[in-house]
This record gives C-alpha cells, structure tokens and sequence, in this order.
C-alpha cells in the first residue's frame, strides 16, 4: 500500500502542528471527561432514565457515524480539510449549550420526553464530531511522518489520558460535594467542559492546511468505495474492529452498574476508573515504540488475547468494598492492553490506506464497523429483564460476560490481518524487555 509523500512543509512547520495536536490531546480530554463517561450516564439517572434509555442513548448516536461518509466526499472533492475540521467541532462543542437547557426547558416533562430530548441533542453532536474525526484523520495522515506514527500515537494517548484522568477525579469530586443541589451541578460540568473543547477546535487554526494528494485520475466516489472492499488487509482490520467493537453490549453499564446499584460515588468510580488510564497513558508511548519495531499485527494480537478472560472478575463484584478491593489491580493490565490496541490500530489504518481516497476508506471502515455495533448498548439494556421474564436472575454484569466471545473473537481474527514489514507475535513477547528504537515525532 503506498504511503503519502511527505508534505512540501518545513520541519520546523511539521513539528509545530504535532506540538500541537499534543496540546490538543489534553484539552480534548478534559471536554470528554466533563461531558462524557460516567458523567453523561449520571446525568442521565438524574432524568430518570432506565437501562434501556441509557442503551439507547449509546445506541442512537452511533447509527450516525454515516455523516463520516459525507465528510469524506467534502474531502475527496477539495474541500479544505481544516475548515470542515474546525467548522464540525465548533458546532459539535455548541451543541452542549442545549442538553445544558434540558432540566429548565423541560423542568415539568416526564422522564421518557427528557430523555428523548438527551438522545436527540447527543445524536447531533455525535454527528458533527464524526464529520470533524474523518476530516481530521484524513488530514493527520498527511502530516505525521509515515515512520514516527506510532510514537505519536502513543505520545497523543499518554497527554490525553494524564490530563483526563486527573480531570475525571477532581470533577469525581466536584459533583459528589455539590449533587444535593440538584442536576444544576452537571450543568456547571458541561459548560467548564465546552470551554477547553473550544479551545481545542480553535488550535486547529494554526495547523498547516496540507492539500489532499491527487494522483491525477479522476476517482469518483463509487469507485474509491470498490477500492476501498478490494483493499483486503484493511477489509481484515476492520473484521478485528468490529468484533472488537461488540464490546459496546457492555460500555454505558459499568458506571451504571457502579453508580446505581452499588451506589458507588463519582469520585469513587472516577478513582477505580483512573487505575485504566493511568496504565494506559504510562503504556502508550512504549507501545508506539513497540508498533514502530515490531509492527501492529504482533501488538494486536498479544493484547487482544489478553483481555478476553478480564471480565469474569466482575462475578464477585456485588459490593463497593469488593470493587474497591478486586478492581483496579485488574485495571492495570485492562490499561496496558488498551494503550497497545489504540496505538496499534490507529498506527496500522494509516500504514494501509493510501493518501488519495484515505478519507474515503476511514468512513466506510468507521460506518461498517460503527453500525455493525450499533445495537449491543440497547440490546444489553433490554437483556437483564428479557432474562428475568424467563425466571433468571440477572443484572447489568450479564452484559460484562458477554464481551468475552468477542474479544477473545478479535484475538482470532488479528491473526488473518496482512501487514507488511510485521514481525512475529513470539518474537515481539520474547524481547519485550530489550531495548526499543524510539523514533522522535517532535
């Protein structure tokens, strides 16, 4: 698969925008830590909704990954990809004003319209971001040298989940001291988190605007989407994704699992959430190096394998003490295999997606994979009472359980993916421990 050619930029122009994209990556984090995650799903209960509803909420939203599609015909017709890129986050970040208005407009309205009224605005600034994702990552491509990826990718993981971590615990801590006043508080939340997401879109200003790279054929849509299907590593990885992806069943019901029916506070499920970030922000960079050496396959593989049996843990999970005490030590390696399977993945689509049409086939991977997975967060919702109507008992852990075919899935299936230059997994696990080439991004 053949690579971008590097952009006719200075170096000095190149290691700014990584710089920061670096800055970007803390201050994406702390927008996504106030609005998002156990934050979201709290303010959800405080609406009064029921696992479906907060199924659904996960659910509804990612059926729009579509919008990516329409981003990339914007890119693949010259459209500049950073004004679609800052225009889409702009919007997406306003879009917070609106749910901050749910609890006054709708002060009187029966749970189930307030909730409908959550999922649709959570629907459209999903929309928007996917629009701002695909151009960005098209754009990302064409300015992060093909051989330093994966160190910028684990670099970008390690800002992102060191600010975020420590932000989700000092909010943690916020909202348990001021949730007696009432669904006012996530209010002030959402508004301190919409000041750092506009200043993220903003930075995106000052970056380089590299053009898109023709190679002179005129590709219409229809034919870069045939390519895209023919392009059969990526068909591979985006099998791995899927099955990876499966694991949304589980996603919005461990915070609400924690916070509801254990009655864990925000900061509690914040600290025993953090044990996860701070592995993976403290794995991320050696797992760029790692992917830079050794290639993504190998990583893919080893950590996907890994992760399949973890969430057994949660069978004795049925007290905060037991979560307290069981949890974060196996958090630990939960974050160690994340920070190898995001730097992986993101590493491998750009090394097997060429520049011309790359936004084309980052929309259609992202849509299949997207839609595929679609359903989980709303079927796990309904599971536990679909299971008590046949007399068995059943909580939200269900869900918990039911990842593990498909991760350990998506451990098989990393074993079909084709890539060039990739060595074997063995090889990698046996010198683990030696020293890493580390290639400096900036």
């Amino acid at each position: 698969m053949s690579e971008a050619p590097a952009p006719n930029l200075p170096s000095s122009a190149i290691e700014r925008a990584i710089r920061l994209s670096y800055g970007q990556a803390m201050l994406s984090s702390i927008y996504i830590a106030s609005t998002g995650g156990m934050f979201l799903i709290g303010y959800a209960l405080k609406l009064g909704a029921s696992n479906v509803q907060i199924g659904l909420m996960n659910t509804v939203p990612m059926l729009f990954v579509v919008t990516q599609l329409l981003a990339s015909v914007l890119v693949e017709r010259g459209v500049s990809r950073r004004v679609i890129t800052v225009a889409a986050a702009l919007a997406n970040v306003s879009g917070w004003a609106l749910v901050i208005l749910i609890p006054y407009v709708a002060a009187k309205a029966p749970p189930v319209y307030r909730m409908g009224a959550l999922i649709a605005i959570i629907t459209l600034v999903t929309a928007l971001g996917q629009i701002a994702n695909n151009a960005r990552s098209s754009w990302l491509g064409d300015l992060v040298p093909a051989a330093s990826r994966g160190t910028f990718f684990g670099r970008f993981n390690m800002y992102a989940g060191m600010v975020g971590t420590v932000f989700a615990l000092l909010e943690g801590a916020f909202l348990d001291h001021v949730k007696l006043m009432g669904i006012g508080a996530f209010s002030w939340l959402f508004a301190f988190g919409m000041v750092f997401g506009l200043a993220n879109a903003l930075l995106f200003v000052p970056q380089p605007d590299i053009p898109l790279v023709k190679d002179g054929t005129n590709h219409g849509f229809g034919r870069m989407a045939r390519e895209t299907f023919a392009n059969t590593p990526l068909m591979l990885v985006m099998g791995w994704s899927l099955m990876w992806s499966m694991q949304a069943i589980a996603w919005p019901f461990y915070a609400t699992y924690m916070l509801r029916d254990l009655k864990m506070p925000f900061l509690g499920v914040g600290a025993v959430n953090a044990v996860v970030m701070l592995t993976f922000l403290a794995a991320s960079p050696f797992w760029g190096r790692v992917v830079d050496r050794y290639g993504s396959r190998p990583v893919l593989i080893a950590c996907t394998a890994a992760l399949a049996p973890v969430p057994l843990v949660w069978i004795w999970m049925t007290s905060a003490t037991a979560v307290y005490a069981a949890v974060p030590p196996v958090n630990l390696l939960v974050g160690f295999v994340f920070g190898g399977t995001s730097v992986a993945v993101n590493t491998l689509i750009y090394k097997l997606t060429p520049s011309a049409g790359r936004s084309v086939q980052l929309a259609i991977c992202a849509t299949v994979v997207v839609l595929g997975a679609a359903p989980m967060p709303a079927l796990g919702g309904y599971l536990p009472e679909v299971f008590k109507h046949f007399g068995i008992q059943a909580d939200l852990r269900l869900t918990f359980y039911l990842t593990i075919p498909f991760v350990a899935g998506a451990a098989w299936m990393a074993r079909s993916i084709a890539e060039p230059g990739a060595r074997s997994t063995s090889e990698m696990i046996r010198n683990l421990g030696g020293p890493l080439r580390c290639h400096d991004a900036a």
